[in-house]
């Protein structure tokens, strides 16, 4: 295990103090160094059950006053990259993050925009999909052994629960390697239980215990040729299998006697965690004080910019200590759900919803699963071919109408001229961006061409991930390079030469050719010709991950 004086050895010193580095637009001082000990972590090979160093030195290494250093170790820990470990041989420890609070991050955004049941199932029905697709290939006996071990447990207990559903799901989904398909499908997962505990639970306990029994059957039937499909090795008859097991799910869920299916998602969990198989994990009492202050909202339907209440008033309506309250509006505040404001006619206010944090937890997720570009690229496929299919169905007057605004300014090839084609002052009102927010990728205008795309669809969780995809891309094909070039880390080693900077909008000519993909797709879109529009949506992504991706990027064992 590395020492903390190795760690501290690995971080380059021109890293070492943030004073002088320039953070992402508006961000804090805590945020900016919160991100620097997580980079320098990344750099340092990810040295889990490290002590990177004491309070004490780790505020003069990175040059921030006490206060500054604190409320950026709650970040860290939030993001479970680190965590404080008191006493004589403590300081700051390195831990591996975990899947489920990376999964709660995704969804507590999605809930803030006011996802629908709808947009969660039809976004399932995707990821599930390529699960079930890539699974039989890259099964091992192990994988088999846990697929059947859940069939046998669901032989004998009730199969309609869907805590016990999610099992097999996640376990196929699993077997695929692919940590992002697995991530996405526990986030899906996890909001179709919220969900669902309140509007399914309700009407299951009011169906005919034969009725019961005979979906209890059907679902496990389902599960086990599903699996055994997988085991075998037939990816088509999985994938049939799946999306017909979903349709039926589906229509279980959003059935009329629950509520109908275009009902915002409302969040019945206490705390602001979750564990991956969709049960609320025990959380710290200022995570689940933000868990009730964040159901509250959503239950309230409250617009950004009201006031859910002063501080006195949040302290006397929760019960909590002035210390524990503001952990857990911090905690609030980085989700964006709501944020103090100060002074005559303040308190805590609903907030704008903002995908950064969102953005900022996968990423550190996908770089210590050691997620490879072609696992980003797979999934994008998916997805953005998802999307094609929407909007060639739909084609009505308004969306041909911003379908060809976007082919007018990817004719332009001015990517100043990339605003929100809505023309709308407000773009997040509708799932929209503008040119200065987390989606323009630090400087990769090629992606504002996908990201529109995925926000026309009107599916919130479909729309959210792209935005994911598209913003963690540039990170991995940089940390893709620097491997290439002979180094783990962000910066190279001490007296190396670096080479040149990435550009992660590709060069001219390879930005001349991406608009001219993206105006070959636009058009087959606007002409309704769905299959030669997804043919060249799947060229482009593979010439994306082919121009930008070194002979070594991607992790060992990158599937093709």
């Amino acid at each position: 295990m590395p020492s903390a004086d190795r760690v501290a050895r690995l971080i380059p010193l021109q890293s070492m103090s943030v004073m002088n580095k320039e953070g992402a637009p508006g961000e804090k001082l805590a945020a900016q160094v919160a991100r620097r000990i997580e980079e320098d972590i990344i750099d340092a090979g990810w040295p889990v059950g490290t002590v990177i160093g004491s309070e004490l030195a780790l505020i003069e290494r990175y040059g921030v006053s006490r206060a500054v250093f604190r409320e950026a170790v709650r970040i860290v820990e939030h993001h479970q990259v680190a965590i404080t470990r008191r006493g004589p041989a403590g300081g700051l420890v390195v831990r591996a993050p975990d899947e489920a609070a990376v999964a709660t991050a995704v969804g507590v955004y999605l809930e803030h925009v006011g996802v629908t049941i709808e947009s969660i199932l039809h976004a399932r029905h995707i990821v599930e999909s390529l699960a079930a697709t890539l699974a039989p290939s890259r099964i091992t006996e192990d994988g088999i052994g846990i697929l059947r071990g859940i069939l046998n447990r669901q032989a004998t207990e009730d199969p309609s629960e869907l805590s016990l559903h999610h099992q097999l799901h996640h376990a196929i989904a699993a077997t695929t390697g692919n940590p992002v398909v697995v991530l996405f499908l526990d986030v899906l997962n996890a909001l179709t239980l919220r969900y669902s505990a309140r509007e399914y639970s309700a009407a299951r306990r009011s169906i005919a215990p034969s009725l019961l029994a005979e979906r209890s059957e059907r679902v496990h039937r389902d599960h086990v040729a599903i699996a055994e499909a997988v085991i075998g090795g037939d990816a088509a008859r999985a994938e049939h299998l799946a999306t017909e097991h979903l349709n039926v799910m589906h229509e279980w869920i959003t059935s009329p006697s629950t509520g109908g299916v275009v009902r915002r998602l409302r969040s019945t969990a206490p705390g602001l965690t979750s564990t991956a198989d969709g049960t609320v994990a025990p959380s710290k009492l200022a995570e689940t004080v933000a868990g009730r202050i964040h159901e509250d909202v959503t239950q309230a339907g409250l617009p950004a910019g009201a006031v859910i209440g002063s501080e006195s008033d949040l302290l006397a309506r929760y019960g909590v200590s002035r210390s524990v309250l503001r952990e857990a509006v911090r905690l609030l505040e980085y989700h964006s759900v709501a944020q103090m404001r100060r002074g005559p006619g303040g308190g805590l206010v609903v907030g704008e919803p903002d995908p950064s944090a969102t953005i900022e937890a996968t990423a550190l997720y996908l770089e210590y699963t050691q997620a490879g570009v072609e696992d980003l690229r797979i999934v994008r496929n998916a997805l953005e071919l998802s999307c094609i299919d929407i909007l060639v169905e739909r084609r009505d007057p308004e969306l041909l109408e911003r379908l060809t605004a976007l082919l007018a300014i990817e004719s332009t090839g001015r990517d100043d001229s990339f605003d929100d084609p809505s023309g709308d002052d407000n773009p997040h009102e509708d799932g929209g961006f503008d040119r200065g927010d987390e989606f323009d990728n630090g400087g990769a205008p090629g992606h504002r061409l996908h990201l529109e795309l995925a926000r026309l669809t009107g599916n919130e969780a479909l729309a959210s991930f792209v935005r994911v995809l598209t913003a963690v891309w540039p990170r991995h094909l940089a940390r893709a390079h620097a491997r290439a070039d002979g180094y783990s880390g962000r910066q190279p080693p001490a007296g190396a030469v670096a080479a040149a900077p990435v550009r992660l909008d590709g060069p001219p000519q390879h930005r001349a050719a991406d608009r001219a993909a993206h105006r070959g797709i636009l058009e087959a879109v606007i002409d309704g010709d769905r299959g030669l529009a997804r043919h060249r949506m799947r060229r482009h992504l593979e010439t994306l991950t082919a121009v930008a991706t070194p002979p070594a990027a991607g992790r060992a064992g990158m599937h093709g």
